[in-house]
């Protein structure tokens, strides 16, 4: 019995396996074209930043009343009643109920110490309260007519302005901050001899956080003892910032 071989067709098979063959390594070997996008893009980062300055609009007056006694509950019934007479002494200045509220209030014995003995001489109550002003010309005569019935505790004052004010304020600030980016991004795109695209990514960096000027008020007695001279109190200037980083694609110039 005789076999006739098709060289013909086994030929053609070995070709078309090495031509397969060759086209998996390439497709292996190659980037998509995708990839080849990414690792070729060149980008540029800019920061840019902006302050706006304001103008005070409202103060926030911390003070309180330091009583004591030997006993507890009369120490408190003698924080009660100067703070009473704190409460009447603010309205009549023009401070509405809603604008007072309590931020601490605490009872604390007090000892006497000889040697290794600690002797209990009674009770210190402190109660400390926030007063809102929006009439920042009333604030030295809160801060007097306060001293003058009964607070001898306070910390301080501080300045600030509305969370509508700050709002509006701080996106005045933003559309500048991004001006900034830009300014800053044509600068280096002139020097570096690169061409710009519109920008891909743009972050915000910051907030529209309020941060109040703080003015400090440690010593209430020392306002007390002195002479009768309205207290003079003046709310400087409140900073808004923005900050944002905007990022582009760029191209070498031809």
């Amino acid at each position: 019995m005789s076999y006739k071989i098709n060289y013909t067709a086994n030929f053609s098979f070995v070709v078309l396996a090495t031509m397969l063959s060759l086209l998996f390594l390439i497709a292996c070997g190659r980037p998509s074209s995708a990839e080849e996008v990414r690792q070729t893009q060149k980008t540029l980062a800019v920061r840019g930043h902006a302050v706006i300055t304001a103008v005070p609009t409202i103060a926030y007056v911390r003070i309180g009343v330091v009583t004591f006694n030997k006993d507890a509950v009369k120490s408190q019934s003698e924080n009660a009643e100067k703070m009473g007479m704190v409460y009447k002494a603010l309205a009549r200045t023009g401070i509405a109920k809603d604008k007072i509220k309590t931020v601490s209030y605490s009872i604390y014995p007090k000892y006497d110490y000889k040697g290794n003995t600690a002797l209990l001489t009674g009770y210190n109550v402190t109660n400390v309260i926030s007063v809102t002003v929006t009439d920042l010309a009333k604030v030295g005569r809160v801060l007097d007519t306060a001293v003058e019935y009964g607070v001898n505790e306070a910390n301080s004052i501080n300045f600030g302005i509305t969370e509508s004010e700050n709002e509006k304020i701080y996106l005045q600030a933003l559309a500048q901050a991004v001006a900034d980016a830009k300014s800053k991004a044509d600068t280096i795109e002139a020097a570096a001899g690169i061409k710009l695209d519109a920008p891909n990514e743009i972050a915000e960096d910051s907030s529209a956080q309020i941060s109040p000027f703080r003015y400090a008020v440690s010593d209430m007695a020392s306002l007390a003892k002195a002479e009768r001279t309205p207290t003079a109190v003046f709310g400087g200037e409140i900073n808004v910032e923005a900050s944002v980083t905007v990022i582009y694609n760029y191209s070498l110039r031809q």
